[in-house]
Formats: C-alpha cells, structure tokens, sequence
C-alpha cells in the first residue's frame, strides 16, 4: 500500500502540476490569439520549456504516488479513477489558463 505521506506528497504534485499547467495555458493563450505561436522570440520558448517540463515531472509523480497501490502488486481499480481525475484536472487548468 502507498503510505498516506507519498499520497500526500503525490497530491502536493499533483496542485503544483496543475498549477504551472494553468500557467502554460495563460502563457500560450496571447500568441494563440495573435496567430503568432511559432515567431515568438528564444525568451518565451525557454519559458514554455520551463512550464512544461517541470509539469510533466509533478503530473507523473502525482499519477504513480496519488492512486493507492497493493504492495507488490499493480494499482487497485478505484487508482484507475484517480488518475482519470487527476488527467481532468491538469487538463482543465490548462484550458482554464488558454481561455482566460
């Protein structure tokens, strides 16, 4: 079984996942707009770099430390519906963030 403290720390992921997911979408949300994502200047992909890899990272480690596991075993069919929410929510705060 996970411990309650990587869940906890799985779901601190998982917030802060979301969070730069949001401000990814908030980022690209002007130049999308303007039609002007592919003439941006070195600065912003930098800046798109560095929102997207450590979202990546926190999204994975919230995927595998959130859903509760059976030790030694695979994930229990209840983690197959944590992880479909935690997909919706890094998704919808990157919609959150394009359309605001």
């Amino acid at each position: 079984m996970t411990s309650p403290i990587l869940r906890l720390l799985g779901a601190l992921a998982g917030l802060g996942s979301a969070i730069l997911c949001w401000f990814l979408g908030s980022t690209l949300a002007p130049p999308l707009r303007q039609g002007r994502l592919l003439s941006l200047d070195g600065s912003r992909y930098a800046l798109l770099a560095f929102l997207v890899v450590p979202a990546l990272i926190l999204a994975v480690v919230a995927l595998f430390w959130v859903p509760p596991r059976v030790s030694g075993g695979g994930p229990l069919p209840e983690g197959r519906r944590w992880r479909l929410a935690l997909v919706l929510l890094f998704l919808a705060a990157f919609v959150v963030g394009l359309v605001r």
